[in-house]
């Protein structure tokens, strides 16, 4: 039985981490499997597998989870705060060009994220971690929507 995108793999042989530039959403997404051990059972393949070919809903959800967490949470809004507030205080354009300039800064700044980064970890209960950026040239804060294996929300976080 092979996994998604990573047929290479020997399901009886893994080793601790595979990564593959893949095309989700008309964007270039680095996708990242990190195992702790040295096999993997079919049904874990087939959980793998379901999550691989249901990436970019799964990032869809991902994205209503951080509007949802905007709206009523503190992380996105930190993330957010600390760009403008902080980092880019003085000239918050820098960070926000390309959006459009009618809405306020912080719906401006959300306009900027994209999926940089896509971690699973089979045997984690943060099975898929989803790491969206702004412009990585002016930032490394991440701001990582943590998903366990049955593709719900955990919680969202701030990183660097």
């Amino acid at each position: 039985m092979t996994i998604k995108y990573f047929e290479e793999i020997d399901s009886s042989k893994l080793e601790s981490y595979y990564s593959k530039e893949l095309e989700i959403n008309s964007k270039l997404v680095d996708v990242d499997l990190n195992f702790d051990s040295e096999s993997i059972n079919e049904n874990e393949i087939n959980k793998l597998n379901l999550c691989l070919e249901n990436l970019k809903s799964i990032i869809d959800k991902s994205w209503q989870w951080i509007i949802q967490d905007y709206k009523n949470g503190e992380d996105v809004n930190e993330y957010i705060s600390f760009h403008l507030d902080d980092f880019f205080e003085d000239n918050p354009e820098e960070i926000l060009k390309g959006t459009d300039p009618k809405l306020n800064n912080k719906d401006r700044f959300l306009q900027t994220l994209r999926v940089n980064r896509i971690g699973i970890y089979p045997s984690s209960e943060n099975y898929l971690v989803i790491d969206w950026m702004t412009d990585p040239e002016l930032s490394n804060y991440i701001l990582v929507v943590n998903v366990n294996d049955k593709f719900e929300l955990e919680y969202i976080t701030v990183e660097s």
